[in-house]
């Protein structure tokens, strides 16, 4: 017989009133309660003081911004980082979308510059950074040659606008270097040969427009992306974006989500010290858990903290689920 009907048959007193306790449970309890082991007394005082001490940090790290828009963003940032559901593939993309965003003037520094000094020495600097960009992928060695090269050049230069310009295009080289985005990204522009940097000035400009509006809802950037179609493809086209998906839903994505980190970058981390601190509450929440099932209050003679909500408990719960996310 299934513990269900056995429970059911049994009578109304001998039931469970709340979880497996019953009336008659209850009574004989009340009646001859047990005295609390002093080891269990010690123990739930002291978790329940640390647990005091670190309330006070809780509360103060979690002072309302963590709005509905930002757990979403944390959500998607999640999926992007782990390659889940909906985003997996994503995350490769959007580090290049925001790293051409964030270095679209030294990008264009660097056409300008090319476009502009055309002495001899000038192009065989442009030639070597070429040559390098094709066979070397370490963006510190990368950085490395090519400063050498640009400083070696600087000593014999006399004239003081191409000089300016050589500094220039040092500066915008070595910020462009600085990741591996940045230096596939450059290695990509020459060998397709990109001369209107407009495809970067796309999504800078979609950003703006969204800059003061809600950011969770998906279908604004959908409609975003239809307009500006044509050079988001240009973009999506030359870091490799598949066709095979739905590239308006892929766009939107990728700018939603720059777009959240833009306005959420710098309560991140607060956050995370937030959960940080929730976990070390938790370690002393569990112990007084498991010491009041221990030792439950209607078969032992208790003290009235026993019987109290435990302090940090509300925050607890409403961030429970991020716990997985950073553990």
């Amino acid at each position: 017989m299934s513990h269900n009907s056995s429970t059911s048959n049994k009578s109304w007193w001998n039931r469970p009133l709340i979880g497996s306790v019953s009336l008659i449970e209850r009574i004989v309890g009340a009646l001859n309660p047990q005295p609390l082991p002093e080891l269990a007394l010690s123990l739930h005082e002291t978790e329940w003081e640390m647990l005091e001490n670190i309330v006070p940090t809780l509360k103060m790290l979690d002072n309302g911004q963590y709005n509905d828009e930002f757990l979403f963003y944390l959500n998607i940032k999640n999926k992007l980082e782990n390659n889940l559901d909906d985003y997996k593939g994503l995350h490769k993309f959007v580090k290049v979308f925001s790293f051409a965003i964030k270095n679209i003037n030294h990008f264009r520094i660097i056409r300008r510059i090319e476009l502009d000094f055309h002495g001899q020495s000038q192009v065989q600097l442009y030639n070597f950074v070429e040559e390098q960009l094709n066979i070397n992928y370490d963006p510190i060695l990368f950085r490395k040659l090519v400063v050498n090269e640009i400083e070696q050049l600087l000593k014999v230069i006399v004239n003081e606008p191409t000089q300016k310009a050589l500094s220039m295009y040092k500066i915008a080289l070595e910020a462009i270097t600085e990741e591996e985005s940045g230096l596939n990204l450059l290695l990509l522009l020459k060998k397709y040969n990109i001369q209107d940097y407009a495809i970067f000035s796309v999504v800078n400009d979609i950003l703006k427009q969204v800059k003061k509006q809600e950011l969770n809802n998906l279908k604004a950037f959908v409609l975003a992306v239809k307009v500006n179609y044509d050079e988001l493809d240009k973009l999506g086209q030359l870091i490799g974006i598949s066709h095979q998906e739905d590239l308006v839903i892929t766009y939107a994505k990728i700018i939603q989500y720059i777009a959240l980190s833009y306005r959420y970058e710098n309560i991140i981390y607060r956050f995370q010290q937030l959960i940080e601190n929730i976990q070390k509450w938790y370690k002393h929440y569990e112990t007084i858990i498991e010491i009041r099932e221990e030792y439950p209050s209607h078969k032992y003679k208790v003290t009235p903290q026993f019987l109290e909500s435990i302090p940090g408990e509300s925050i607890y719960f409403k961030y429970q689920d991020f716990l997985k996310i950073y553990n």
